[in-house]
C-alpha cells in the first residue's frame, strides 16, 4: 500500500507543480498590459489554474483514502482492496499509473472502472478475469 501512496504522492506534487505554473501565469498586472491578447491568455490560464486546482483537490481526498486504507483488511474485493493475483497487484479505489514493485506489475482502477465489475466480491482462491488474462486471487488484504 505504501507503494501506491508513494505514486498518488507523485499525481500530487505534478498537480501542485500545475497549479503554481498556472497561477504565476495568470498573475499579470492589468496595468502593465496593453496587449488584449495578454489579457486573453490570462483568463486561459486562470482557467487552467482552476481546472487544476480541482484535479489536486480530487487526488488529496484520493490519498486521504489510501491513507485510512492502509490499516484496514478485507475479505473480498471492494473499493479500498488490495489484491494479489498470480504476478500482478491489484489496487480497486483509484486509478494510479501501472508501475512495478518487486518485479511485479501494480495496476489500479476505480469502482467505476469495467475491470471492478469483473473483480468485485470475489473472494481467495476465486478464479478471475481481468482483461484478456485469467487469474487466481492469492490474497486480499
Amino acid at each position: 500500500m505504501d507503494a501506491i501512496i508513494n505514486e498518488q504522492q507523485k499525481v500530487i506534487d505534478n498537480l501542485e507543480y500545475s497549479v503554481n505554473r498556472y497561477v504565476t501565469a495568470s498573475d499579470l498586472e492589468e496595468d502593465n498590459t496593453i496587449d488584449p491578447d495578454d489579457l486573453s491568455q490570462q483568463v486561459q490560464a486562470k482557467d487552467m489554474q482552476l481546472r487544476f486546482e480541482q484535479l489536486l483537490k480530487k487526488a488529496q481526498d484520493e490519498m486521504s483514502f489510501l491513507v485510512v486504507e492502509r490499516d484496514l483488511s478485507h475479505t473480498e474485493i471492494e473499493k479500498g482492496s488490495l489484491v494479489l493475483l498470480d504476478g500482478v497487484i491489484v489496487f480497486v479505489g483509484l486509478s494510479v499509473p501501472k508501475f512495478e514493485f518487486e518485479n511485479q506489475s501494480v495496476i489500479s482502477f476505480s469502482t467505476d472502472a469495467p475491470a471492478f465489475k469483473s473483480l468485485e466480491n470475489h473472494k481467495i482462491g476465486d478464479g478471475v478475469e481481468l482483461g484478456n488474462q485469467s487469474y487466481t486471487i492469492k490474497k486480499i488484504l
